[in-house]
């Protein structure tokens, strides 16, 4: 997500949560430290109607990366469960729901604003409910994470909450993104940008420590959401032959990369379908 230039006080509050999760209600208080804070309002003005996230085409971007991770991972079993975290206004969960019409998919955000929403659009064949990475229900035969990682220093701490919630989790991230220098990307625990570069290997750290069986990896591009079309391609090429001459940094293609993580939880309470 790029920045919306929309500021919010560092000022750490608490607030309280409603679950929505197969018709019942949840709650919880959940301390927000001020950069949590300053991300969640970021979400919430972002996902308002004819807001930043549409302005900037989000919808569509989730709908490219769900159908880009289609192309490369196929469910052969269609009685399943898949939860979406991060599901912004719900367009991956209703493409999933589309794709495996005996699934049971649910989705959540930590944005009420964005779950409001969903629910409004696609309620009737998605459970959707507002929580973070700490607070899902149940476990689940997949969980699929695209696009939200980047953003948190402490990536591999979330990972590991969601690797104890599934089978099987599904993970998409930006590809060796670089800096405007060519540089690794440096984690800032008080920014919302992105905070990591991410490499093959980023997530073998779940088998060294027994929460993964393995970890499958696949680098594709999603020209329209995070990668360049052969029009640009040609002109990048180009364009890098004259960064070379003059000792620039040459520009390297956005790609996007698949974690097909198979975990070791055994059982799973979330519905499977029908």
């Amino acid at each position: 997500m790029e920045s919306i230039g929309h500021h919010v006080p560092d000022r750490p509050i608490k607030r309280t949560d409603t679950h929505i999760f197969n018709s019942q209600i949840f709650k919880y208080k959940t301390p927000m430290s001020p950069t949590e804070n300053k991300f969640l309002a970021f979400l919430n003005d972002g996902f308002k109607v004819d807001g930043p996230w549409e302005q900037n085409e989000g919808r569509q971007q989730t709908s490219l990366f769900a159908s880009g991770f289609d192309r490369v991972i196929t469910f052969t079993d269609d009685h399943f469960s898949l939860l979406d975290v991060g599901c912004a206004l719900g367009q991956a969960a209703a493409f999933f729901s589309d794709r495996y019409p005996n699934a049971s998919i649910s989705a959540t955000d930590v944005s009420d604003v964005a779950i409001k929403r969903c629910l409004e659009q696609y309620g009737d064949r998605v459970n959707f409910f507002v929580g973070g990475f700490g607070h899902i229900p149940e476990s689940y035969d997949v969980i699929y994470c695209s696009n939200v990682l980047e953003h948190f220093h402490d990536f591999d701490e979330k990972t590991r909450q969601l690797a104890a919630s599934c089978k099987r989790l599904c993970i998409m991230v930006p590809y060796d993104e670089r800096s405007r220098d060519g540089k690794e990307l440096i984690p800032d625990p008080t920014s919302i940008e992105h905070q990591v570069t991410f490499f093959k290997d980023s997530y073998d750290f779940l088998v060294e420590e027994g929460l993964a069986k393995t970890v499958q990896t696949t680098i594709i591009s999603c020209p329209g959401a995070w990668g360049w079309s052969r029009r640009q391609k040609i002109t990048h090429a180009i364009d890098n032959v004259f960064r070379k001459l003059t000792g620039r940094p040459v520009a390297h293609e956005y790609l996007q990369i698949i974690y097909d993580v198979q975990t070791t939880l055994q059982h799973t309470s979330a519905s499977s379908g029908d």
